[in-house]
């Protein structure tokens, strides 16, 4: 087996110079592994606030955040798609042309809307997403015309 020492700045995940030294028998209390002082994505953590125009286009409603979903703003950017949904609108289209990042908190409150518009039979179709949101199981429509059939 290797040296910490060795394999972990291969991980990216330690700085030698605050490190303890690393002997078996060492009476240093244990610490967890990595020893960054700042984290590597921290500094593009949003502050927790998202951009949100809302326009009802006949029986649809056609959301479009702006902005970072991320472990900041996740819990807001849910809220609003399931307060959404709870809407009279038959289809509820979410444009995520303007969302930059999306954490994988974020794709969560898109499953638990869509959960929710199940249960009151709304459709959400996604508009404008990204590759990695065409896999999901929501309906996707490149442009917001397209998502409405208009």
């Amino acid at each position: 087996m290797q040296n910490l020492s060795e394999i972990a700045p291969i991980l990216g995940a330690y700085n030698s110079s605050v490190a303890p030294p690393l002997h078996p028998k060492a009476s240093m209390p244990s610490r967890s592994f990595g020893n960054r002082v700042n984290a590597r994505y921290a500094t593009q953590m949003s502050s927790g606030v998202l951009q949100w125009t809302s326009e009802k286009q006949g029986s649809a409603l056609a959301l479009s955040p702006k902005g970072r979903v991320d472990e900041t703003s996740a819990d807001a950017f849910k809220d609003y798609l399931v307060d959404a949904v709870g809407t009279e609108s038959a289809t509820v289209v979410i444009d995520l042309s303007a969302i930059e990042y999306m954490s994988s908190r974020g794709l969560r409150g898109l499953t638990l809307a869509q959960r929710a518009a199940n249960e009151g039979g709304t459709t959400i179709v996604l508009a404008c997403p990204n590759e990695t949101m065409r896999d999901m199981v929501f309906r996707v429509a490149d442009t917001i015309e397209d998502a409405i059939g208009n």
